[in-house]
């Protein structure tokens, strides 16, 4: 049986995404090797894990104080023997990282490349270290890039289609968002005000305000329904915003911690001039698709709008004292070039020449920046890559205590918020009680909770001074309890466990 040419560029292209994936896999396993781990992939499982463990399993035990979208997705491994690890939030980032790619590969045969141009494609996009770190990292930066992805594509529609439909994807894209990241409310304002510039001229002269209806409802509904379920089940609608554990906040409260909040924090045109070099450092891929457009004044007018959102984005997060590293908003732009790419022409080598160029000189720059301008966990992340493992001695107490918990396995009360650490290390969280439980709550009504052990780290520690225990219990630490005797003192944590029990 004869197979087409076309057949068989489609079969190589899927080989060679497959290989990449492959690849991908292999580093991820190394960086774990190598002692790396995200404290968010970390946190999100230990919710996960704490909300299946408990005596009750209720929606609200996943906490509303971030998006619930990449803690669904961890669900399933729970329940698979082998999977119910703290490697499913890596597993997870990189099947999300192999189906953008595979979703991109579909929509890029519209461009009509060889197979070869194709395959140098993919490796240039996973060459450049913000797609490599979202995709090996554990972190749910690439479900944000997947949300990008088809937001790009839907504002693409948009100029060229000129129809309802194009419409309703971008509002229904936007409402998905809201639910994989929290910073999609800076994104989604960001790009309120470029609306016009994208749509039809005749949209916005015969109803301008049906636009913004269109695209806004969706998302508007999206967060009055969280605030809603924030009323129902924690007594306040701003719950997810006022909370200092809110995911919502961003670093607003822990500005010290963060170089970026600390330079540019409640400015608009600095932190906007920033990111602009930023991007003409790790993205100048992105001007040069933008110059490809200019012979088309509709995607030209697209281009520019996609080129100039997420740097307002950035600015408007970083005034509101959200943005912790431009990254978390920046790096969506590989997913914005992956989206550019399915719609530009370069069937001339002397296009596809230049592109290749500026996207190798993207990756170069994106590197450069991630060691000189990267947070501590994207410079342990790329020490790890190289093999240099220097294991972060502060996360000693909290395995130390996990381990401990696992093989002294009675009902524990313990303030989880700070303590995703030990529940990872634990394994499960079966027997705790934990702050979401009814249990937790009506023990820590009572003088002298109704527990076989309470776990409280040392008071004099920030997380100490966080910790409801040690707020309930002031001399816990340092005195104990009446009923109670002390069975593990070590790195900054006791442990007292109910005599006679």
């Amino acid at each position: 049986m004869n197979i087409s040419p076309v057949r068989q560029r489609n079969y190589g292209g899927k080989a060679v995404l497959a290989l990449i994936a492959l690849a991908m896999c292999g580093v991820t396993i190394w960086l774990l090797s190598n002692d790396f781990q995200l404290a968010a992939a970390t946190q999100r499982w230990a919710m996960v894990t704490g909300a299946l463990g408990a005596s009750d399993v209720l929606l609200e035990n996943l906490s509303f104080l971030q998006p619930h979208f990449p803690l669904y997705v961890l669900v399933p491994f729970y329940f698979i023997p082998g999977l119910d690890t703290g490697a499913a939030p890596y597993l997870v980032a990189l099947l999300a990282a192999t189906f953008l790619l595979f979703m991109w590969d579909r929509h890029l045969k519209e461009v009509e490349i060889s197979g070869f141009r194709h395959a140098l494609l993919a490796i240039l996009i996973v060459s450049h270290p913000a797609f490599l770190w979202a995709a090996t990292s554990g972190g749910h930066l690439m479900l944000s890039m997947i949300a990008f992805y088809m937001l790009y594509r839907s504002a693409q529609h948009v100029i060229t289609e000129h129809d309802i439909h194009s419409y309703i994807s971008l509002a229904v894209v936007f409402l998905i968002f809201f639910f994989v990241d929290s910073s999609a409310i800076f994104i989604f304002v960001a790009l309120l005000p470029l609306l016009v510039v994208i749509a039809p001229i005749r949209t916005v002269m015969v109803s301008p305000v049906g636009l913004y209806l269109i695209v806004g409802t969706p998302f508007a509904f999206a967060v009055g329904t969280w605030a809603y379920m924030n009323w129902i089940f924690e007594g306040d609608p701003l719950f997810f915003i006022t909370n200092a554990d809110s995911a919502f906040m961003g670093g607003m409260l822990h500005i010290q911690d963060f170089p970026w909040l600390q330079q540019y924090g409640g400015q608009f045109f600095m932190p906007l001039i920033a990111a602009t070099g930023y991007m003409l450092v790790a993205y100048p891929v992105s001007v040069y698709l933008l110059l490809d457009t200019m012979d088309n004044s509709y995607r030209f007018r697209a281009s520019f709008v996609l080129l100039l959102h997420p740097l307002i984005a950035i600015a408007i997060a970083t005034s509101q004292y959200y943005l912790m590293h431009p990254f978390e908003i920046l790096g969506l732009l590989s997913a914005g070039v992956m989206a550019e790419l399915t719609f530009i022409k370069m069937q001339s080598r002397r296009e596809f020449v230049l592109l290749v160029i500026f996207m190798f000189i993207s990756s170069v720059g994106g590197w450069w920046l991630f060691s000189q301008a990267g947070n501590p966990e994207m410079k342990h992340w790329m020490q790890a890559l190289q093999g240099d493992t220097h294991q972060d001695s502060s996360n000693d107490a909290d395995l130390a205590l996990g381990l401990w918990l696992k093989h002294n396995r009675q009902q524990t009360m313990l303030y989880d918020r700070d303590a995703y650490e030990v529940i990872a290390a634990r394994g499960d969280a079966k027997g705790l009680v934990l702050s979401f439980s009814n249990e937790y709550k009506s023990n820590i009504r009572e003088r002298i909770p109704n527990v076989a052990q309470i776990a409280v780290p040392d008071p004099t520690t920030v997380r100490g001074r966080r910790d409801k225990l040690n707020i309930r219990y002031p001399n816990l630490y340092d005195f104990g309890m009446k009923g109670f005797s002390i069975v593990y003192d070590h790195l900054g944590w006791r442990v007292y466990r109910k005599k006679h029990v």
